[in-house]
């Protein structure tokens, strides 16, 4: 039964947080037992030189896409041609994919990333790669094959039948087969979805109370692509929903230009929101309409979108958050939500991780920092957020048990 002295710093909401100074973390059976101005325990850690977060939740990242990050590009289209489907190809390769993984892994517990939404490369092998990975390293994570079925690169065009038949057979292997691991259905847009793989991948996740993920509206030559290829449809977002694909269960990817009637659409289906500042900066794309979507009342949360996104630290992000927007503040205790209690929120799993609270599983990172320098809590989450690259992470526990020191 881990004790450990520190000082804390957790989200209540997207407006309140909570700092304590010198409290006994108590973990017991993977979860936190309590948190405490005392303790009766004599032995304990005494880390009261360090500073402890929830784990991070990163709610859309690309795993076969780590090496291209930065990769030159302000055109979506094009660089998708140029770069990720040229990288995601080499994932075909067994020790490429392994290696690539460890890699990614590594570097996101680096980052105090717990919990982490991921897409891999099309090959069913690769996104079962990553799966064997993260179970050793004991990564908390959803993870999906990308799927895509038509206008794709030969060398990553999937049949139909396969796309679907291999991803339900990685569900099956993989969703819920230990604490951490959970499959989730991965279609990578609907440019290169036909309208009968994304109508499967619907009833199947519906009957198996199934996650989706995919992208939207994140370029507007995308939108223009979705108009030629599904005509008869109003909107990118419609051609969702007439798939059956939206609900409380799919986190899109961007939404960045959504007319009023998609936001309300997205509204009154519960659908989730991924909100990439790094990426959608980097590629030019746009900026996403954060006061809109959250006056419409949408699910939405903070993810680094590797490899557009040039870094896996979501401490970048809650900074870019509020940089990314030109007339809207984002507050620290926002943005601080946004990369935690949020992605919690969005991944149905608000009452299990996303905060330092008794009873949650214990995700925890603590980072070199002494809050001892500061006067409260609003300035030391300010300093977190806009000096994070000077704070490294010292460590971070997922579900009680150690996954990375420095």
């Amino acid at each position: 039964m881990p004790v450990i002295k520190t000082n804390v710093l957790t989200p209540l909401n997207e407006n309140k947080f909570m700092f304590l100074r010198n409290v006994f973390i108590t973990i017991r059976n993977k979860r936190i037992s309590s948190v405490e101005t005392s303790t009766a325990i004599h032995s304990f850690r005494d880390w009261t030189h360090l500073l402890c977060l929830p784990g991070f939740i990163d709610t859309h990242v690309h795993l076969s896409q780590y090496y291209i990050r930065g990769r030159n590009g302000n055109d979506l289209l094009k660089w998708l041609q140029e770069n990720v489907f040229v990288e995601e190809a080499r994932s075909r390769d067994q020790d490429y994919a392994r290696k690539l993984s460890h890699l990614f892994f590594d570097a996101l517990l680096q980052a105090g990333t717990t919990t982490s939404v991921i897409y891999t490369a099309p090959q069913s092998t690769a996104c079962e790669i990553a799966f064997e990975t993260a179970r050793e390293l004991g990564v908390r994570a959803m993870i999906g094959k990308t799927m895509m079925d038509t206008n794709s690169p030969a060398d990553l065009l999937e049949n139909s039948d396969q796309s679907f038949q291999e991803s339900v057979a990685l569900f099956q292997r993989w969703h819920q087969k230990t604490d951490l691991l959970e499959y989730i259905f991965s279609p990578r847009f609907a440019p290169v979805c036909t309208p009968k793989l994304m109508q499967r991948i619907a009833d199947f996740t519906r009957a198996n109370n199934a996650f989706i993920q995919t992208h939207l509206a994140e370029n507007t030559d995308e939108i223009s692509l979705v108009k030629s290829l599904f005509p008869d449809v109003g909107s990118y977002t419609e051609v969702y929903h007439k798939s059956g694909l939206l609900g409380p269960r799919t986190i899109l990817g961007h939404a960045i230009h959504l007319s009023e009637k998609e936001i309300a659409l997205l509204a009154e289906t519960e659908s989730k929101i991924a909100h990439c500042p790094d990426s959608n900066f980097f590629l030019k794309s746009g900026s996403f309409s954060l006061a809109s979507i959250k006056k419409a009342g949408i699910d939405f949360a903070l993810a680094t979108d590797v490899g557009a996104g040039t870094t896996l630290s979501m401490l970048e992000m809650m900074k870019l958050c509020n940089y990314r927007q030109s007339d809207y503040r984002v507050k620290p205790a926002e943005a601080f939500y946004y990369a935690t209690l949020a992605g919690a929120r969005i991944l149905g799993k608000e009452l299990e991780i996303g905060s330092v609270t008794a009873g949650k599983f214990a995700d925890l990172i603590f980072l070199d920092l002494n809050p001892d320098n500061f006067a409260n809590g609003e300035d030391l989450l300010s300093h977190i957020i806009y000096l994070n690259r000077e704070i490294k992470v010292k460590s971070v526990m997922i579900a009680g048990s150690t996954v990375f020191s420095a």
